[in-house]
């Protein structure tokens, strides 16, 4: 079964389906956690350590054991940061000090910047059919977060600035990790150790801005924080998949994924509604995503 979807042009799609999906259901888990009191730097911290964790173990089961030489490892430490842990931290300083509009922009942005950096560095070469899919999915994005995020004032000003720096790192994580991957790498390898990677920075974040939280046996929060580690082991396994099947900028796809799941489960889960406009931006992101996704016409040999 799992050769018939690797044959097939949608297993691209499905795994950039199921990457997406699953991290959409990232921000539940930290609503709930920061509404228990645990800070979202904090929350971070355990969800991807729980998760590297994990992915280690399925590792090892499978005979991946991530490799520990110089290279491996100076991989997962950039990766980990610039991927995971440095975006969290500029977010979580942002949101709070202007809420969580306003930041929340920031994720619309990879996609293309990840595509420009592609384009810069000749990893790609421009198709306007993947140009238009990802702007597409962008206006999609702004049409869901912008009205929430009201106008930008002065003294808020900074602070969006930086936030801004947080989807530059990412789009230059999608680069690096497929620049870097090392040679005949599992990608669970990799996944697991960039998780973890990511977790030893965020702990890093959380001394020093005295914000660690230790989970105290079975109450409620650390089921939260075992349930998004979880999650975070099921994302990371097609995650590094379709990093290396489709690439950085189709990767970058994964926030527009999100923004669609978030809203699902708000929908069906949490019982919101939403305007004709929201929905409408999920038809031009789903409508960006295929346009990603479709390949050119093969010449008949």
């Amino acid at each position: 079964m799992f050769a018939v979807l690797r044959a097939s042009r949608f297993y691209p799609l499905l795994l950039l389906v199921a990457t997406g999906s699953t991290l959409g259901l990232a921000p539940p888990f930290a609503k709930l956690a920061t509404s228990a009191g645990i800070p979202a730097i904090a929350f971070a911290f355990w969800q991807y350590g729980l998760g590297g964790l994990g992915l280690l173990a399925l590792a090892m089961l499978s005979g991946a054991r991530p490799p520990l030489g110089r290279t491996h490892l100076r991989y997962y430490a950039i990766s980990g940061l610039i991927t995971l842990a440095l975006p969290n931290v500029l977010v979580f300083l942002a949101v709070a000090r202007i809420g969580a509009g306003l930041p929340s922009i920031v994720y619309a942005f990879p996609a293309m910047l990840t595509y420009a950096m592609a384009l810069g560095m000749r990893m790609e070469k421009l198709a306007w059919t993947r140009a238009a899919g990802i702007g597409l999915g962008l206006i999609g994005i702004l049409m869901i977060v912008g009205p929430r995020s009201g106008p930008i004032d002065e003294a808020a000003l900074p602070w969006m600035l930086l936030a801004f720096i947080a989807p530059v790192s990412l789009a230059a994580g999608n680069i690096y990790r497929t620049r870097a991957w090392p040679k005949d790498a599992a990608p669970l390898a990799l996944a697991a150790g960039t998780l973890l990677g990511a977790a030893v920075w965020l702990l890093f974040a959380c001394l020093a801005m005295d914000l660690f939280y230790m989970p105290a046996g079975i109450a409620e929060p650390d089921w939260v924080l075992a349930a998004a580690g979880l999650f975070a082991c099921l994302s990371f396994i097609p995650y590094f998949e379709l990093q290396r099947v489709a690439g950085p900028v189709y990767l970058s796809q994964i926030g527009y994924v999100m923004a669609a799941t978030s809203l699902a489960i708000g929908t069906f889960v949490f019982g919101e509604r939403y305007s004709l406009v929201v929905w409408l931006a999920v038809l031009v992101i789903v409508a960006g995503i295929l346009l990603v996704n479709r390949r050119p016409a093969q010449k008949p040999a």
